[in-house]
């Protein structure tokens, strides 16, 4: 069973491996200078469509459990799929987009292909581990990469220009509150934390930790997203894929410490490691689920190639953004309306069993 403390790690270090990423360059491309204040806006839509959901989904079971529970195995398999499939589209430019990152930083001399394999490697290893100690590694973590971050904060300051964010408004109200409706994307994960419902200590879990990893989670996004944007003025800092690893390079502490980027990466990978082992482990459990096999770990490499396979398809690093782009269009879209669907299923149900 996992404890509230360890689903709010597992989560925040989820939203968190996402900023490391191309999330900053995507909501900055759309939102412009005032994608500090989109950010704002979507972690309060974000609380307020799962709080929305938490209060309707008052069930104990997870989605894939309801959906058995109403509709036998068809609608469980059914269901499952679906849902195994959103998870492998959310995840699949992520691993491409890490091991990128990873090459061009630590690893500049080796094979795009070889840093997939190693990656893979690793993420098998981690989920064959169980999600307890998934959880409880990411819990002995979190406080070290707290840290780290709080330090890298700390070291930007000499490079933050207030004038960078003017205009205030950017693009105007239409990107602010419309056409960035889509970065909802970052919250996505909390998909999983329907999944992980039976295996919470208590029901009231998954409301508490879901808002409070939102606004963790939500105070890592705005923070990033607001230094990124003091540090280099629009359109200049739409030009840079990895936002974060920019930040990086910019903090120099003397002549002898000028790529302090390599030991913050470093800390990065072992949190988007931990991650994507996180991740791996939730789509093997789906499938099991949905077919009710008797075990998830051999599932464990199977899942871990296909996702491999998919992530070397696109020949470059601005192809896999464009893919991401695309998905991020559209993936919020499920994550949060198949709780809110099966939820209010549920309440129907019990509603009619009271009427009878």
């Amino acid at each position: 069973m996992l404890t509230r403390k360890q689903l709010n790690s597992l989560f925040i270090n989820a939203f968190a491996a996402k900023m490391l990423l191309t999330f900053p360059h995507n909501i900055i491309e759309v939102c412009k200078n005032a994608a500090w204040i989109s950010s704002i806006y979507i972690v309060l839509l974000a609380l307020l469509l799962f709080g929305f959901t938490a209060v309707i989904y008052s069930s104990d079971k997870n989605i894939i459990q309801l959906a058995e529970k109403y509709g036998g195995a068809p609608l469980r398999i059914i269901t499952g799929v679906f849902v195994f499939a959103v998870l492998f589209t959310n995840f699949f430019s992520v691993i491409r987009i890490f091991y990128e990152a990873v090459r061009l930083v630590l690893l500049q001399t080796s094979h795009t292909e070889l840093i997939g394999i190693l990656l893979a490697v690793c993420i098998v290893l981690g989920a064959y581990c169980g999600i307890e100690a998934i959880a409880r590694l990411q819990q002995l973590y979190l406080p070290i990469a707290g840290l780290v971050f709080a330090v890298f904060i700390i070291f930007l300051i000499p490079t933050i220009d207030p004038d960078n964010i003017f205009p205030i408004l950017g693009g105007g109200a239409q990107d602010l509150f419309i056409d960035n409706i889509p970065f909802l994307s970052v919250f996505s994960d909390l998909l999983i934390l329907n999944l992980l419902l039976p295996l919470m200590e208590e029901r009231g879990d998954y409301r508490r930790s879901g808002i409070w990893v939102i606004i963790m989670g939500g105070v890592i996004v705005v923070m990033i997203i607001t230094a990124y944007c003091l540090s280099y003025t629009y359109p200049v800092s739409a030009e840079y894929l990895m936002p974060v690893y920019q930040l990086e390079r910019l903090i120099k502490l003397g002549s002898f410490f000028s790529r302090l980027e390599a030991v913050f990466q470093f800390i990065w990978s072992i949190s988007i490691l931990l991650y994507c082992s996180f991740y791996l482990y939730m789509m093997a459990e789906t499938w099991k689920t949905s077919f009710a096999l008797r075990a998830a770990p051999p599932l464990i490499p199977v899942i871990a190639v296909m996702l491999i396979g998919a992530s070397i398809l696109p020949d470059s690093l601005s192809v896999i953004v464009g893919w991401e782009s695309t998905i991020n269009r559209w993936i919020y879209i499920p994550a949060f309306a198949l709780p809110l669907i099966f939820g209010v299923i549920d309440k129907m149900f019990h509603v009619k069993q009271m009427e009878d």
